[in-house]
């Protein structure tokens, strides 16, 4: 049944009461190179970053990683997957 209606046929009320059986692990990968800070784009990128780590919390997707690349340091991972995402991290 559906959250608001109760009824198994409303299709108005897309969120379920049950959770879906299927757990998806989405990895979010941030470009981290020297031509993203030259051009100014950290900023943008960071907030794009945040905005689409709390939609996919709203959502309840499944486990959430973040990767940077393209860096000194290469790619690095910046959020394990399965860890509890705060606004700390």
């Amino acid at each position: 049944p559906y959250v608001a209606s109760q009824f198994r046929k409303d299709k108005i009320w897309m969120r379920r009461s049950k959770p879906h059986a299927r757990r998806y692990q989405v990895v979010l990968c941030v470009d981290d190179s020297r031509s993203m800070r030259e051009a100014g784009c950290q900023a943008r990128a960071l907030e794009a970053l945040a905005l689409l780590t709390r939609a996919l919390g709203q959502l309840e997707v499944g486990d959430l990683g973040v990767l940077s690349f393209g860096g000194e340091r290469g790619t690095r991972e910046l959020h394990r997957l399965g860890a509890p995402l705060t606004d700390a991290a």
